[in-house]
């Protein structure tokens, strides 16, 4: 019999959360690890033909290649649980928190911490422009969450996991302990989720850097741009 799949890799910010779903829900789902970075194969590339990950094969054939796509349907799999929310107007509000997350703030953090990191062109202006942007957008889930535990709803939804496991590439390298300060309600929502047994039978480990990321070594920053 075919199980159902995931093609993603340890740690993707965009699959912890299908994962942790999908946990709590006691949904079969076997991971099949797969990094664009370390390289993919022309049987992936037909799944997927962007090359991006995470890509779920049901094990009825069906295919879906977009991670909200994939938490969705995961999801839904069990009528029973309020992950989707408790009414219609919850699963709106679920979306449209995933869709932000998804979107303007992994856009926004990406422009922060690719450059540091070594990986796209880096410049002091552009990298603090993005660290500027990055905290516009997480101040609209910082009011948001000034009176409430959870994203939508007085309980539990798939937007929580969803959304937390994409910010955590931005606590793992630049949401250091001074940034935290200014964010405390976002802060501890993040340090909530991420302490849920759901989340952590994915991620046991959660990082939170002392200190953000600093400009890359001058060798990085040069390899990028012959490459280039």
């Amino acid at each position: 019999m075919n199980r159902n799949k995931l093609y993603t890799y340890k740690g993707g910010p965009r699959s912890i959360g299908i994962l942790a779903v999908a946990h709590a829900i006691n949904f079969d789902i076997e991971v099949v690890e797969t990094n664009p970075q370390v390289g993919l194969s022309e049987e992936y590339l037909k799944l997927n033909k962007l090359g991006k990950t995470p890509t779920f094969v049901g094990s009825d054939g069906t295919v879906l290649t977009e991670c909200m796509a994939i938490a969705l349907h995961v999801a839904s799999q069990d009528p029973e649980s309020r992950m989707l929310g408790p009414t219609h107007m919850d699963f709106i509000h679920i979306v449209s928190w995933m869709s932000l997350c998804n979107t303007d703030v992994v856009k926004r953090m990406a422009a922060w911490i690719m450059p540091l990191l070594g990986v796209a062109p880096y410049s002091p202006e552009g990298v603090e422009m993005a660290r500027k942007q990055t905290g516009q957008v997480i101040q609209i889930l910082e009011d948001h969450l000034q009176d409430r535990r959870y994203l939508v709803a007085d309980c539990l939804t798939l937007a929580d996991p969803f959304c937390a496991g994409l910010v955590s590439f931005g606590f793992a390298n630049v949401f250091d302990k001074e940034w935290r300060a200014y964010f405390p309600y976002f802060t501890a929502w993040y340090e909530m989720v991420t302490s849920l047994e759901m989340y952590r039978a994915v991620m046991p480990n959660t990082v939170m850097a002392e200190s953000a990321l600093g400009p890359p070594k001058p060798s990085l920053r040069s390899d990028f741009i012959a490459d280039d």
